[in-house]
């Protein structure tokens, strides 16, 4: 019966909704583009800006990228440490040497090292296992005995001695398997191989499921000989190498376990870290496939589903028996510090900010991750560098961010954001990310959907060092025949975008745009060229891998610093920021009226018709914005005018913060996309709706729906105080 009652509200939607499409495409076909304009710049700007432009895309250069990279490469520096510090001190004076005013912000984390590491077959036979990467004559770096053994940061102390059960990736449908099976994992130690969803979910479900403990290793099939020649002779991770990473549960809030939603200064009130949420509970460790043979190799019981089946030489099984494990685990936990690098090139309207981030800290060497991104970053701040030493002066201030920790949870821009959350959202216009810049030639971005214009833009303007054309074509013509995802990060790469445009996914989390996005509303993207990348997290992501496999002549760093350039330089200099509302309402448009017509049960479609309504509004207020934006972008307005039109402009993300967060996710207060409770970096849109659907919890999905109209509510307000403020300026300004 209800089904008729919605029909009005869907109709409302659809022509807000086309409104917003006619629009987007009229950007698209006949937008500055076309007219050799660029957007959110009067005309009289375009040549200017398109000349300040091709200066600084001429100034990076892989010889100093490669400088750049071999220097952050040359010991390892895991968040925490010393050489950490070291390489925050070196970071610091490069960007005072190109100009900006540069320090280091400290803060205190609450993080662990391991003091003791054992895992042993103990039957049917005695076998140490937790063997070290192997080093390669070829490699020095592998050698290096400054690096720490392999381990999962945040796991907690413990000693266990149980038989195994493989639990294939340890998601929640292969926990259903074992259970139809006939196999329990209670009081066992579970071995899960990478991939599927973050580790932290894996130990998440490993202990919500009653496993003692739970051991990680990286599969030949999945980023190792299944899928093409190893390191050294390839880029696919060896037999011998470890995948290390973090478990805490950042899908609950990132940032140091102890102080959520503030920032972790010396003198915070602190949780005690038993009653910390994002703490694992049961000793989790990771193991190369060679280690992980022995084990697979010995167990016993039902032989597994084809689809369980690894690239290791035998029949898996699911155990339990036949196989059983000692681990013990000594983890020293201590107050350690995090160092954040804060660079700023000041402009002449220092209230209005463009800030770009990208993290330093290391598992091992971190070659590709973050150093890839860490080396352009640096090429994009000495080009900004060297265009103010020659007179030019950036019209917003520019900072630039190296954050700490972020391998451990996303720590040092957490921090941060926590700290500065108030002038951030007084002064932020948007956040750039990298995080893995280069492991390979093949762009991918994500971002909110009101930026992913400007992103595209940007990208027709960059060479890709391979082609010779621009990143943009080079970017659409290979998603149109590759999907992949960057491991480690949020960025994923669909086959096909629904506006034919190559594809921008959402905003997940894993990277350090999760506190600007998801915490203070800040307008994000996030950005890379990838490949085929097999040592993620491991002693073999060094300089000698870049050198031979990721980026061999360093063309694609220089091609990312100019890209990062190109994209700070439109948002900095545009008059008008250039952010698509249309695009954004249809996309609010699409996931709504999909979650509805797919999941919605009868009785609960009543409580989402205020959010279907607040929809549709949004999409009428969102084309009546546009309309007025586009009508005084060529208008010579007051610089006064300006600015209260653009700080209007970014502030409408913050409009869909909800104050109380998400139900059971506080710290999470974006309602439209977050990382998923279970899924971990992949982003989940209309999480709260969405994911109290899929429980089929009637409470908490009235609850969320709520928020969700109340959210789209404000946006709408606030893109009608957009459109008032530019009649306004208009006006002003004689049209």
């Amino acid at each position: 019966m209800l089904k008729t009652r919605f029909r009005g509200v869907r109709a409302r939607i659809a022509a807000g909704a086309c409104v917003a499409m006619i629009l987007s495409l009229a950007a698209i076909s006949g937008g500055a583009q076309d007219t050799g304009g660029i957007s959110g710049f009067a005309p009289a700007r375009v040549a200017a800006e398109r000349q300040l432009e091709e200066k600084l895309r001429a100034i990076p250069d892989a010889a100093h990228a490669e400088s750049n990279l071999r220097h952050l490469t040359s010991e390892p520096h895991m968040a925490g440490t010393e050489a950490s510090h070291r390489v925050a001190e070196w970071l610091r004076d490069q960007y005072r040497s190109f100009g900006f005013d540069a320090e280091i912000v400290t803060y205190s984390a609450w993080l662990p090292q391991p003091r003791e590491i054992t895992v042993e077959l103990t039957k049917p036979t005695a076998r140490k296992l937790a063997s070290p990467e192997q080093p390669i004559d070829v490699d020095k770096d592998t050698s290096d005995k400054r690096v720490t053994p392999a381990f999962n940061i945040y796991s907690p102390s413990g000693e266990v001695t149980a038989p195994v059960v493989y639990v294939n990736y340890g998601t929640r449908e292969d926990y259903r398997t074992l259970a139809s099976s006939g196999v329990h994992v209670e009081g066992k130690i579970v071995l899960a191989r990478y991939g599927k969803s973050y580790r932290g979910i894996k130990a998440k479900l490993a202990d919500e499921h009653k496993a003692a403990a739970l051991i990680l290793f990286s599969d030949p099939k999945d980023d190792g000989s299944g899928a093409g020649e190893t390191y050294p002779n390839g880029p696919w991770r060896p037999m011998s190498g470890i995948q290390r990473g973090s478990i805490i549960y950042t899908q609950l809030y990132p940032g140091d376990p102890l102080t959520p939603g503030v920032a972790a200064t010396p003198a915070a009130k602190r949780l005690a870290p038993a009653d910390a949420p994002s703490l694992p509970r049961i000793p989790t460790i990771p193991i190369n496939a060679q280690d992980a043979s022995v084990i697979l190799e010995n167990l016993s019981g039902e032989a597994v589903p084809a689809e369980w089946q690894g690239g290791l030489p035998f029949t898996y099984h699911f155990g339990p028996g036949g196989a059983e494990v000692h681990m013990k685990l000594v983890m020293d936990y201590q107050q350690r510090p995090i160092y954040d690098v804060i660079a700023k090139l000041h402009g002449t309207s220092d209230d209005e900010w463009v800030v770009l981030g990208n993290h330093h800290d290391a598992w091992v060497f971190g070659a590709a991750d973050p150093g890839s991104g860490t080396a352009s970053l640096l090429e994009t701040g000495r080009a900004l560098g060297e265009l103010a030493r020659s007179g030019w002066k950036p019209r917003r201030t520019i900072v630039i961010c190296h954050w700490d920790g972020e391998e451990p949870g996303i720590i040092g821009s957490t921090e941060w954001v926590e700290a500065n959350r108030s002038e951030l959202q007084k002064k932020a216009m948007a956040y750039i990310n990298t995080d893995v810049g280069v492991n390979g030639p093949n762009f991918g971005a994500s971002a909110n959907p009101s930026l992913k214009a400007l992103l595209r833009d940007a990208a027709r303007e960059v060479e890709d060092p391979r082609t010779g054309r621009s990143v943009y074509e080079t970017w659409r013509e290979h998603a149109a025949a590759f999907s992949g995802e960057v491991s480690g990060t949020a960025r994923q790469t669909p086959a096909t975008d629904v506006s034919g445009e190559p594809p921008i996914s959402a905003l997940g989390s894993g990277s350090d745009y999760s506190a600007f996005f998801d915490h203070a509303g800040i307008p994000s993207m996030d950005m890379g060229f990838t490949g085929d990348y097999g040592v993620y997290h491991s002693v073999y992501d060094d300089f000698y891998w870049m050198k031979h496999f990721g980026d061999p002549k360093f063309t694609y760093h220089p091609a990312l610093a100019r890209l990062l350039g190109t994209v700070a330089l439109r948002l900095d200099e545009a008059d008008i920021l250039p952010f698509d509302f249309p695009a954004y309402a249809l996309e609010i448009e699409h996931v709504t009226t999909d979650r509805i017509r797919r999941a919605v049960r009868d009785e609960d479609e009543q409580a989402l018709e205020p959010a279907l309504d607040a929809a549709a509004k949004l999409s009428i207020s969102a084309s009546r914005a546009s309309q007025a934006l586009q009508a005084v972008s060529g208008a010579p307005l007051d610089p006064a005018k300006a600015s209260q039109i653009n700080h209007a402009v970014a502030a409408v993300e913050q409009a869909f913060l909800a104050p109380d967060g998400l139900v059971g996710r506080p710290w999470f207060q974006h309602v439209l996309y977050a990382p998923g409770s279970y899924t971990g970096y992949s982003s989940v849109e209309e999480p709260g709706v969405t994911e109290a659907l899929e429980r089929n919890d009637s409470a908490t999905l009235r609850q969320e729906a709520d928020s969700l109209a109340a959210a789209l509510t404000r946006a709408s307000a606030r893109l009608d105080e957009v459109a008032r403020l530019a009649q306004s300026a208009k006006s002003a300004a004689g049209e």
